[in-house]
């Protein structure tokens, strides 16, 4: 009885050495992905995971996330930077369809947090362009181009128009819909002033 006991453990060592795949599948699925989470703006709002380059077989990719809520969700940072633990999901779709569909397991670190954009106040000297898209933005002397945040004001909403105002701008194409240099914000430090018509005196 025992040589037998003995002869069935050897059996079933081998045949997981030589059957790994099939012992441990899990395993074989697990991957590490290091990346940026992002934000798109598709079906009103999708997160993913831009995996960094050289970085094995999870190189350069978008992944959509699922899995725990409690790990999922304080994941979805714009610009921050982490490692998780996850598997692929077989058969999967999503709304959204901007990447391979992974499960996250677990989180595994947190390399570096995002930083605060530059947000500046500019004299903005240009005039008012539209693109094909519906997005509205600036065109200046020296070349640079803003888009707006907003719809304009009413004054400015053509074509050609002539704007010469401060506004408060993001300075990052990554935060643009059309890859301009920044985004005017929708509130102003320095608002125009209103011209005060000067009253006419009797000079009788």
């Amino acid at each position: 009885m025992k040589t037998l006991l003995t002869a069935l453990f050897f059996f079933f060592f081998l045949a997981s050495l030589a059957l790994p795949e099939l012992t441990f599948p899990a395993l074989a699925q697990s991957m590490t992905i290091t990346g940026t989470m992002h934000r798109s703006s598709l079906e009103g709002g999708c997160w993913y995971l831009q995996s960094d380059v050289d970085r094995g077989r999870a190189s350069g990719k978008q992944f959509e996330l699922t899995g725990d809520t409690g790990i999922v969700y304080p994941l979805r940072v714009e610009g921050m930077h982490v490692v998780i633990e996850a598997s692929p999901v077989k058969d999967a779709a999503s709304t959204c369809m901007i990447g391979e569909i992974v499960r996250v397991t677990r989180r595994l670190d947190t390399v570096r947090y995002p930083t605060d954009l530059a947000i500046m106040a500019i004299e903005i000297d240009g005039t008012v362009h539209r693109t094909k898209s519906g997005v509205w933005y600036v065109k200046t002397s020296h070349g640079r181009e803003y888009e707006f945040e907003k719809l304009p004001p009413k004054e400015y909403r053509h074509v050609g128009a002539a704007l010469h105002q401060k506004y408060r701008v993001l300075l990052d194409k990554k935060s643009t819909k059309t890859g301009k240099d920044g985004v005017i914000l929708s509130e102003s430090p320095h608002p125009a002033k209103p011209l005060i018509k000067q009253r006419k005196y009797d000079i009788r």
